[in-house]
């Protein structure tokens, strides 16, 4: 089994406070490593007249600068997938990650990235949903909505998918992860 690594929505309108942006820097330390045998990230593309315009007036991540991936973290995707909602799990999205796992359905994957309490959790969720164990590395995840958003993330996830599946380990090596 391949050890795979979601990295959720890690772009510059996502790294506008203190944490997130600190969060960006780990992420880019963590992949430096090499541990991960695919590494997928995630783009959110907000559109005018989105869900999250209409329902929040929220009009961010709308520029493409805003939706660009740091070059940090960019550089070790092997795969970007684009979404325009907080999930990208789908069965299309299913049959990739079975693809890039040797047409193995994958048994665990990793998640990390932005925000804890809006996509990582939807994506760790529905993982969970399709038979797959999310291992959610929370040393690698943060919100936006500042840490107590962060820490309400965590808290409901343990209830979701299990407290087994979230770890604060900061795994150095692939070793490491088959542990996890």
């Amino acid at each position: 089994m391949k050890n795979i690594v979601i990295v959720v929505d890690m772009q510059n309108g996502f790294m506008k406070n203190p944490q997130t942006r600190e969060l960006s820097e780990r992420t880019a330390q963590l992949l430096d490593r090499k541990i991960f045998d695919v590494v997928i990230a995630t783009r959110f593309i907000n559109n005018s007249n989105s869900i999250f315009e209409k329902m929040f007036g929220w009009n961010n991540l709308e520029t493409d600068e805003e939706q660009t991936i740091p070059q940090s973290i960019l550089k070790h995707a092997d795969y970007v997938i684009d979404k325009y909602i907080y999930n990208c799990i789908n069965t299309s999205f299913i049959q990739r990650l079975c693809q890039l796992n040797d047409g193995i359905y994958p048994q665990k994957v990793f998640v990390i990235g932005a925000d804890t309490d809006c996509c990582v959790m939807t994506i760790a969720t529905s993982l969970f949903e399709n038979n797959i164990r999310p291992v959610v590395l929370t040393k690698y995840c943060d919100s936006n909505g500042g840490a107590e958003s962060n820490q309400a993330g965590i808290l409901v996830m343990k209830r979701l998918i299990g407290e087994n599946q979230l770890t604060d380990m900061d795994p150095m090596s692939k070793t490491d992860l088959d542990e996890i």
